[in-house]
């Protein structure tokens, strides 16, 4: 199934799970700080943040559509 803005199912749960691995990897091994700002842990937050809203829009799609 398609949404309004053209993103397939598997689509939608890719993106989740590539940026749950990328999140988990980038705070795992990368520290990087500018200025006192932990870069390397606000990009993690990101990345598990949009991790958490496409698998739970998967799954709330998935739930509807049955």
């Amino acid at each position: 199934m398609v949404d309004k803005i053209g993103f397939k199912d598997e689509t939608v749960l890719s993106i989740g799970m590539m940026s749950l691995a990328l999140g988990i990897l980038v705070g795992r091994f990368t520290s990087f700080e500018y200025s006192g700002f932990s870069i390397s842990a606000f990009t993690e937050g990101v990345l598990i943040g949009v991790s958490l809203v496409m698998n739970l829009f998967y799954l709330a799609r998935k739930s509807r559509s049955k």
